[in-house]
């Protein structure tokens, strides 16, 4: 592990960034005890450093010191100033959740009129050190280290026994962390899984829905105290807390809410709700019963493809972000291609045959795998029935107009219009 000063790692990130013209996707990854490596990728070579900074004053904060890197590289690769702006917000997230946080890029294109991707994946390991600043220090997960670990003797709020009982909220936990251990299965097996399995791990509680009064939650949080309150003045009280406010945010955590009954819905979904116990927005992910359940491997993928979706949604009104939405696909595309290995580019490439010959989007895109393309898609995920198998069937053919369009933004620009 190289020794260095802050000024001379900021220079030698960037000189051999400029030097590594072939780059096609560079990692800053923060290592136990406070190293930082840095990882020039290119095709069929790779170039990792391993670096350790000091000034002539001690140890530099290694949080502070990526999130400057990411500035100082934002002019060379070069990154845009929503996704530069974004890299602070996203590596203290991954902190957050007890993570190591190591911001990644990729190009899109040549040019240098084109912006690269920026993300931040995260890896399992301690991230603090004796070098960080106060302010770092202090970012980390909260006491509770399973926020569904609820304690079964405990008394339950007041309010939430008015609205079911212990049995119920007991077949609630174990339906989400059933949920939650599909994504977790994935999650070992795909570094693109590894930052929303931190979130969805540690910010996760769950929810029971208020009957009669659509778009309210119980949250049950493990570590609040107990709530001796009825149910109509905690709701009360949250409703006033909310009145007259404009600019409404979510909170940081969220709520699974698995529904007990079975039924016809098999897809994990987003919506919004207010959180009766906190009296503040709250993101949901409604978690289905269903009479057929999609694959385990299926049911994993898309429970973080959709809390990857809460993770890019704070605001309650909010206008639309393609560009976000395009990045939420290729997050999935990500999965599927390590999960899935040649069964799924294969199944992609075939799509990509197809739409270059049509010189358009296809009029029947479901009839373009072969039976062999087929089975060997459903392989993936142990076998599949029809419908599921059209599921990824169409999100190998979104893969492929990605491919084609050639970048992020024109793939937004493409989901735009699709939507208008």
């Amino acid at each position: 592990m190289e020794q260095i000063s802050r000024r001379r790692f900021l220079d030698e990130v960037a000189a051999v960034t400029r030097d590594r013209q072939a780059t096609t996707h560079l990692y800053l990854m923060l290592r136990e005890g406070g190293g930082i490596g840095v990882q020039w990728e290119q095709p069929g070579l790779d170039h990792l450093r391993e670096f350790r900074v000091v000034d002539p004053d001690g140890p530099v904060c290694p949080h502070c010191l990526i999130i400057e890197t990411v500035l100082t590289l934002a002019p060379v690769l070069p990154l845009d100033m929503l996704r530069t702006a974004r890299a602070r917000v996203q590596y203290e997230r991954i902190l957050r959740a007890g993570m190591l946080p190591a911001p990644a890029f990729a190009r899109q294109s040549v040019s240098r009129e084109v912006t690269w991707l920026g993300d931040c994946h995260g890896a399992t390991g301690d991230p603090h050190t004796d070098a960080d600043c106060a302010e770092h220090a202090a970012i980390g997960p909260s006491v509770v280290t399973d926020p569904l670990d609820v304690d079964p003797v405990a008394p339950l709020p007041r309010a939430l026994l008015e609205l079911t009982d212990a049995t119920d909220v007991r077949e609630r936990l174990r339906l989400a962390r059933d949920w939650r251990d599909t994504a977790a299965e994935v999650a070992r097996r795909s570094r693109w899984a590894a930052t929303t399995w931190g979130f969805l791990r540690s910010s996760a509680v769950l929810g029971v829905p208020t009957a009669g009064r659509p778009g309210m939650v119980y949250a049950l949080d493990p570590a609040a105290a107990t709530d001796d309150r009825p149910f109509t003045e905690v709701a009360a009280t949250a409703m006033r807390s909310l009145s007259g406010r404009d600019d409404l945010v979510y909170a940081d955590r969220v709520c699974l809410v698995p529904d007990p009954v079975p039924g016809g819905e098999r897809m994990p979904s987003f919506a919004g709700a207010v959180d009766v116990a906190a009296g503040q927005p709250v993101r949901t992910l409604r978690l289905p019963s269903s009479r057929r359940p999609l694959s385990r491997l299926g049911r994993g993928i898309l429970l973080l493809f959709e809390a990857r979706h809460v993770m890019l949604i704070r605001h309650v009104q909010r206008a639309p972000d393609w560009e976000s939405e395009a990045a939420l696909h290729l997050f999935e595309f990500g999965m599927l291609e390590e999960l899935g290995g040649p069964a799924y580019t294969s199944a992609v490439a075939a799509y990509l045959d197809a739409l270059r010959r049509e010189g358009e989007l296809l009029a029947r895109p479901q009839k373009v795998l072969d039976r062999r393309e087929r089975r060997a898609l459903a392989g993936i995920f142990g076998g599949l029935d029809d419908e599921e198998l059209h599921l990824w069937g169409s999100v190998a053919y979104r893969n492929a107009i990605m491919v084609m369009l050639g970048s992020q933004s024109a793939f937004a620009e493409h989901l735009r219009r699709q939507a208008s």
